[in-house]
């Protein structure tokens, strides 16, 4: 479950001037994102920060930015199924979707899909 921390002040709406920024990063093998806005015009700014995979509106910041990888769902050279339920907690209708059109990771989330799901060692 996606841990989640915000500090800021609220102001009415993004103008011109508005700075917006979101990124992710694993640290010790666990998902981590920020995200910051700040608004020279109106003195704004806050701070959001968590564990897991960002809310929405914060991952699509990052996928605009930085596109997405698709990665196999399933099989030997796919993302195993448990992991994805456990990262994105998706139902069973989710992973079946993905594991017949493979599944939309942003960079850093697909470094760590990736890392978990490769070649078994010998045993």
């Amino acid at each position: 479950m996606a841990e989640q921390q915000t500090d800021g002040h609220a102001h009415c709406a993004p103008c011109g001037e508005c700075v917006q920024e979101a990124w992710q990063s694993l640290e010790d093998g666990t998902l981590r994102w920020e995200a910051y806005d700040s608004c020279p015009r109106y003195a704004f700014q806050a701070c959001d920060r968590g564990r897991g995979v960002p809310p929405p509106w914060i991952r699509e910041r990052i996928v605009a930015r930085e596109g997405t990888v698709r990665l196999p769902v399933g099989g030997p050279d796919g993302v195993p199924i448990a992991l994805l339920r456990r990262v994105y907690g998706l139902t069973i209708a989710e992973v079946t979707a993905a594991r017949a059109t493979g599944w939309e990771a942003t960079r850093v989330e697909a470094v760590l899909l990736s890392s978990a799901s490769g070649p078994a060692g010998p045993g």
